[in-house]
């Protein structure tokens, strides 16, 4: 029924160790403010680097502690949570705060968590357009919020208490970096979490964005829109889901063997989800390397990074039994919906 398989990542607890995590300037990066806001989930926490001006591309490299070696036999995936890259025209050497403009972002990754990753590429499309409130707040992309999840999938598995490094790197093109030579770059998470692969119902998922906005009637009766928040969800039906994907581990005979790995579950996404955000990754792609890239890659990781949903589940994950039914070995199937706050 469905021919790809989409991720959902979760932290089994927090991921980074307390004073071990640090972002500094790697190229071309004149400042770095709040260096903690990457590590903390909250997006309203966010760093802020800005780049040299007029450079073609800048980057930072980032080293952090793991706190746990819990789940370290599975599959990762990283992402920058909450980007935006904004970029202004020059007024005597300084940025023209009036010009602001929301770029089309432009990522390479190169990471060593447990084996040394080869420099990948993401690519978000961010709306060029600011939206002005009924306030006079500005809010840039109405569709994205301004802020794009940047997603790098297949980075393998994570071993417990190295210390592991990331390269962020924003590339930009030589026409917009001569229309607007200031840049700057907004990350409000740096998320790592183990990857649980999902098939969900093409026929079933549906994304959905809409504006939580806080309305009066005038006396013309009609709505103002004031200051808003944007939300988007995600709902789907997952099939096939077998009791290894529910609890992580299975029985292998009538004694009470069990299996010596777990692997990522439900129910384990279930606890993390009580305070953690977790990430549905529903058109996952990667890795692509940077030499290899072609324009329909690059379409699929905009795709990816345009879908991708990071928050939390806004009801129970409804789970039944599927259309396999055999028993113990029986499949089954579970509805969710998940909510990202902007």
């Amino acid at each position: 029924m469905a021919s790809q398989n989409s991720i959902i990542s979760y932290v089994p607890q927090p991921y980074f160790t307390a004073a071990s995590c640090t972002i500094a300037g790697y190229n071309n990066v004149a400042a770095i403010e709040n260096p903690a806001g990457i590590f903390a989930p909250d997006l309203s926490d966010y760093t802020t680097v800005e780049a040299t001006p007029s450079s073609a591309d800048f980057a930072v490299k980032i080293d952090f502690s793991k706190q746990s070696g819990h789940l370290a036999t599975s599959d990762m995936s990283l992402g920058f949570i909450g980007c935006s890259l904004l970029t202004y025209e020059d007024d005597g050497g300084s940025p023209d705060l009036a010009s602001e403009f929301s770029e089309n972002i432009n990522c390479h990754m190169s990471a060593n968590i447990s084996v040394v990753v080869a420099e990948q590429i993401s690519y978000a499309h961010n709306s060029e357009d600011t939206i002005y409130t009924f306030c006079q707040a500005p809010m840039p992309s109405i569709i994205s919020g301004g802020q794009a999840n940047i997603m790098f999938n297949g980075l393998g598995v994570s071993s417990a208490g190295a210390t592991a490094t990331v390269y962020m790197k924003i590339v930009r093109t030589a026409a917009d970096v001569a229309a607007r030579p200031h840049a700057i770059l907004q990350v409000g998470h740096l998320f790592i979490g183990v990857d649980l692969p999902v098939t969900i119902d093409p026929r079933s998922f549906a994304w959905t964005l809409d504006s939580q906005r806080e309305q009066f009637v005038a006396r013309d009766f009609g709505s103002i829109n004031a200051d808003g928040t944007l939300v988007k969800r995600a709902t789907g039906e997952v099939i096939k889901i077998d009791n290894y994907s529910m609890l992580g581990t299975e029985i292998t005979n009538v004694s009470g063997g069990v299996t010596s790995t777990r692997k990522p579950n439900f129910f384990d996404l279930i606890k993390a989800n009580t305070s953690y955000p977790l990430i549905l990754n529903p058109y996952p792609t990667g890795p692509v390397a940077v030499s290899t890239y072609t324009a329909g890659q690059l379409n699929f990781t905009a795709r990816q990074n345009f879908y991708s949903i990071y928050g939390f589940f806004e009801d129970p994950l409804e789970t039944q039994v599927g259309e396999y039914r055999d028993g113990l070995d029986s499949e089954y199937r579970a509805r969710f919906r998940i909510r990202e706050t902007r």
